[in-house]
């Protein structure tokens, strides 16, 4: 479900556990689908590999969208946390830390996973390949959350994955 951030209510998540070896997976919902919501314009600061996983990092750009974004992001994150402790909730007698945010120092640099055979990449006029984007572009991306991972030592984290992404 497509929906912009700013207008997200809380009380419309619903969590689901799901045991996995070494962890533990909360499936979220959002009005019973996943949450889909696009970025403010932001910057393509680089891409790296880790584990075998490609990421993006997207740099955000100091505008009010992107303040914005932010501190909605956070909002979301604090809701995590309290969700998290919970222990009648989803989980119980597991000593929980807080949930690893995905911004880092104050740099605000977000690290997106991504399948480059599931990402579309647009211009305003044509659909590009993947190989088009480049470090330093401007993009907007639609993401979707719809999961949080609890790994074997109770760190809980989540990923915002990109589905799209158009170049400005």
């Amino acid at each position: 479900m497509k929906i912009k951030l700013k207008n997200i209510l809380f009380e419309n998540f619903y969590f689901t556990k799901n045991k996995q070896l070494n962890g533990n997976i909360i499936n979220i919902k959002y009005l019973n689908d996943s949450l889909e919501f696009q970025t403010p314009k932001v910057i393509i600061d680089s891409f790296i590999k880790e584990n075998e996983k490609e990421y993006i990092l997207l740099k955000i750009i100091g505008t009010e969208a992107c303040n914005i974004f932010c501190s909605k992001i956070k909002e979301l994150e604090e809701y995590f946390n309290k969700i998290l402790k919970n222990k009648d909730y989803l989980f119980e007698n597991i000593p929980m830390s807080a949930i690893k945010t995905i911004f880092e120092d104050n740099t605000f640099i977000i690290k997106i996973p991504f399948k480059k055979e599931h990402l579309r990449v647009y211009t305003k006029d044509n659909l590009v390949n993947y190989n088009f984007l480049k470090e330093g572009m401007n993009v907007i991306c639609l993401t979707t959350l719809d999961k949080l991972w609890i790994n074997k030592f109770n760190e809980p984290t989540y990923y915002l994955t990109v589905k799209e992404i158009m170049i400005m």
